[in-house]
């Protein structure tokens, strides 16, 4: 990599917040402005190849932000998914990790406020066992200490409004008064689905008060 003082700055003609920088007539690298003001480049500013290195890294890892935080613009996310997300992107592991701290320090990223409004927000819309959203909690990336964290506001209550629900979306399909067999099918649905076995045994005096015989 050439080394020297830059001898020419020019501002990308399409991306106005690029500029290339060269010695001689060679171009040596490009960078956002944000990296041009950290670093303080301008014409007449001596380099090696340690400075262009670490240049270039810090430039990678500023796309690698912003990238980040496009993604983060739809909807919060977890720790590990921006990681997936920034390596399937291309970059190294080392990098994502990096840009994954920076937005926690930053407050993008909270993985504990992710699981806690995750809860809260599958027993009100998409209703859950416990078991269930543990799982997806996980899938997510959240550690078991954090889920269990925003899983102890769950009661046995909320794991009952929530089979309620699911039964009540699955009676829709039956005509006239439920028989054994129905109600077997129902409760099958809800041992799949991770209930616990109190709550389903509530659930099945429940269907036989309105008409299971």
């Amino acid at each position: 990599m050439k080394s020297g003082k830059i001898t020419a700055v020019h501002r990308d003609i399409k991306n106005k917040h690029r500029y290339h920088f060269y010695i001689g007539d060679e171009l040596v690298f490009s960078v956002h402005e944000d990296i041009l003001v950290n670093y303080q480049l301008a014409k007449g500013v001596e380099v090696d190849d340690g400075f262009v290195r670490e240049i270039l890294l810090a430039e990678e890892e500023h796309r690698a932000f912003l990238l980040a935080l496009r993604y983060l613009g739809i909807r919060p996310r977890t720790s590990q998914q921006v990681v997936s997300y920034l390596q399937e992107k291309g970059y190294p592991l080392e990098v994502a990790e990096t840009i994954v701290n920076r937005c926690k320090q930053m407050g993008y990223i909270d993985d504990q406020a992710f699981a806690r409004q995750w809860v809260n927000e599958r027993l009100r819309l998409k209703p859950r066992s416990p078991m269930m959203l543990r799982m997806e909690l996980k899938q997510r990336g959240i550690d078991k200490e954090t889920a269990e964290g925003a899983m102890s506001t769950v009661t046995r209550d909320d794991e009952l409004g929530a089979a309620r629900a699911l039964v009540q979306k699955k009676l829709r399909r039956f005509e006239g008064e439920l028989d054994r067999n129905d109600e077997q099918k129902i409760l099958a649905m809800l041992y799949r689905k991770g209930f616990s076995q109190s709550v389903i045994q509530e659930i099945r005096r429940e269907l036989r008060e309105h008409g299971a015989d």
